[in-house]
């Protein structure tokens, strides 16, 4: 009976240290993955239907006219640093679009460190933790939010059919299948119960 009992403890920390390991492996890949994106995230003034409307036809113009400078970047550290450089033209032409569309208040533009808890987007899946964002607030900001990855490129099929090529290695890497789904969301518990 001892021996049974032996030969049972053992293999429950082979299985144990194993999945710790794989875990492990798992959490780099979505370390990883966070560093690889940039995240646009439009927060509404109110979940009014008028505002929540005027949210998506600014989504719809930010990346109709500023999408494409994020063609060239090579990486996520220049996407950064053009989205920097944008920052005063969004939130002017933001602002101005809300008031030709006779909105009264404003919008404001910048670039954030900011918790998303995993998120799924067409054909990707995105893990939970603290991601760089492009973040324009409409308003007092508190109503529902839009979000995407502006790069790569991957809000582009908001506003039209198209991936993008250059989106291809994340998606890659982090496709929709079932068990991913339970990965993140797994890894997104583990995370938040030990903190990071």
């Amino acid at each position: 009976m001892k021996r049974i009992v032996m030969i049972a403890a053992l293999t429950a920390g082979f299985i144990f240290f194993s999945a710790l390991g794989a875990f492990t492996v798992f959490a780099e890949r979505c370390e990883d993955v966070r560093g690889e994106v940039l995240r646009l995230h439009i927060p509404a003034n109110s979940d009014s239907p008028e505002d929540q409307s005027i949210k998506l036809e600014i989504r719809d113009m930010v990346l109709n006219e500023f999408g494409s400078r994020f063609t060239d970047c090579p990486d996520l550290s220049l996407a950064e640093e053009q989205a920097a450089l944008l920052i005063p033209e969004i939130e002017r032409r933001c602002t101005e679009y809300l008031h030709e569309n006779g909105f009264t208040y404003g919008a404001k533009a910048e670039l954030v460190s900011m918790y998303f808890t995993t998120r799924e987007y067409d054909k990707l899946i995105l893990p939970a933790g603290e991601y760089t964002a492009l973040r324009i607030t409409l308003g007092s900001g508190e109503g529902h939010n839009w979000w995407c990855v502006i790069f790569p490129q991957l809000c582009l099929p908001a506003v039209s059919d198209k991936t993008p090529a250059n989106a291809e290695s994340v998606l890659d890497s982090f496709g929709k299948p079932q068990k991913i789904t339970v990965k993140f969301a797994l890894f997104e518990m583990l995370e938040r119960l030990f903190g990071k």
